[in-house]
């Protein structure tokens, strides 16, 4: 689960109860005078996502019982995530995010839950079906929601992502939450299995949850029209209900040549979701939103943007000190400094951060080649390529607690890749950084 999800613990339902009195009526008694409900009821569900949206989020919800009721938690963490993508790839706070949802469904739940988490927060909702679209309707309108909140009635036969329908406007994100299966008889061996399952209740109409070929062909649309529209939305998205799901789609967009994509995984009780999210611009995302751990898709998994470098000395002054000195006199190169306050020594195996320095490249000074052809090229060549950025990154200096074994604490430099075309620019300029801190410490 998301740190910053507040549902890391499961509610008090008696305290729930008193909020949201209708869902007194599901509460089963046990042992001390507490209580919870019947995860495998479907009308306790309901009042349950019913009532942590009233008393947490102040928000109504009208959804038909023949559609999907969404889980609250699972969907916050998609939608914290979004947060931790945007925070980390804007250059700048602004005063608007603009995102859509493909297929926001009856409820409307990622819209009506992120623009109460942000009030900086927009969204185009689209909807293919008659009878959910007229339900999100009435949740926005009843939630005071429609001016931020556009709903647009998609065509069946329509592309799935419908932004030349707002010609002025780059879009921040895309959300989707497809269809997962291909049949109905998929979703009946999917609920068959799921009745041995603590917490399994299948809700929803088919059109919400069957498509031809599934997710992943959902979302393989989603990445042919993205291939057209490219630049129009920084950052498109989609989750996905199955792993297998993961590693076809992202075959496809390596086919394709997208190599500016990642992989992040949300993880409530016993659903476990991906999602996948790739771009055609040259912000990259650190490691731990753009990449998981899962073994069986390692191989799928983009190269790192964080490359990491040990070092022997455990004075971060003198650490920073010879990075600087390392980065500082470049040609074309600017530093930009923040130190964090000295903190506690860290436990066994954290990482704390003590400096954070962003570097911005106007050209390749560093390299022999470069160096060589400096030598050779007009101060006026110089003076045209002031101003172009060719690579972006952030050299932090982190202290690594001690070990088990009662070391000494380690520092160590973490350079990420924020920006640029070229890897290979990212980390030559990584290895020259370090080479020379390296020697200056010697």
């Amino acid at each position: 689960m998301h740190p910053r999800n507040p549902y890391h613990n499961p509610p008090d339902f008696n305290v729930l109860a008193e909020a949201y009195p209708p869902l007194k009526a599901c509460l089963i008694r046990t042992h001390g005078g507490n209580a919870t409900i019947d995860f495998k009821d479907e009308a306790s569900q309901r009042r349950l996502t019913e009532a942590l949206l009233k008393r947490d989020f102040d928000l109504i919800i009208d959804i038909p019982d023949d559609r999907l009721c969404p889980p609250v938690p699972n969907r916050l963490n998609y939608i914290l995530w979004l947060q931790d993508v945007l925070g980390e790839t804007g250059e700048e706070p602004r005063p608007d995010v603009r995102g859509m949802d493909i297929g926001t469904g009856a409820s409307v739940i990622y819209p009506l839950l992120a623009c109460r988490f942000d009030p900086r927060w927009h969204f185009v909702a689209t909807e293919i079906d008659d009878r959910s679209y007229a339900h999100a309707l009435r949740n926005i309108t009843q939630n005071g929601l429609q001016d931020r909140i556009q709903l647009v009635r998609a065509p069946q036969d329509g592309s799935v992502l419908q932004l030349s329908l707002f010609p002025d406007f780059i879009f921040d994100f895309t959300m989707c939450n497809p269809p997962f299966y291909t049949s109905k008889a998929e979703v009946d061996a999917s609920a068959e299995a799921k009745l041995y399952e603590p917490n399994a209740v299948c809700t929803g109409g088919d059109v919400e949850m069957i498509t031809p070929g599934g997710d992943s062909a959902f979302v393989k649309r989603m990445v042919d029209e993205s291939l057209e529209i490219r630049g129009r939305c920084r950052w498109y998205t989609s989750m996905l209900g199955k792993l297998s799901s993961v590693a076809e789609v992202i075959q496809y967009l390596r086919q394709h040549e997208i190599d500016n994509y990642g992989v992040t995984e949300f993880v409530q009780g016993h659903t476990r979701r991906w999602a996948v999210i790739w771009s055609f611009g040259y912000i990259h995302l650190p490691d731990p939103l753009g990449r998981i751990g899962n073994p069986t898709i390692q191989h799928l998994m983009p190269p790192r943007n964080i490359l990491r470098q040990p070092f022997s000395t455990s004075d971060p002054s003198k650490l920073s000190t010879a990075l600087q000195a390392a980065v500082e006199n470049l040609d074309g190169v600017i530093t930009m400094h923040r130190t964090a306050p000295q903190p506690a020594v860290p436990s066994a195996g954290e990482c704390l951060t003590l400096t954070d320095t962003a570097v911005a490249a106007t050209k390749n000074s560093w390299s022999r080649a470069a160096r060589r052809k400096t030598k050779s090229t007009s101060s006026a060549m110089d003076v045209q390529d002031v101003g172009n950025v060719v690579m972006r990154c952030r050299l932090q200096i982190r202290r690594m607690g001690h070990d088990e074994s009662g070391k000494e604490d380690r520092l160590l430099v973490d350079a990420t890749w924020v920006e640029g075309r070229e890897r290979a620019l990212f980390e030559s300029f990584v290895s020259h950084a370090m080479r020379k801190a390296t020697s200056s410490l010697a």
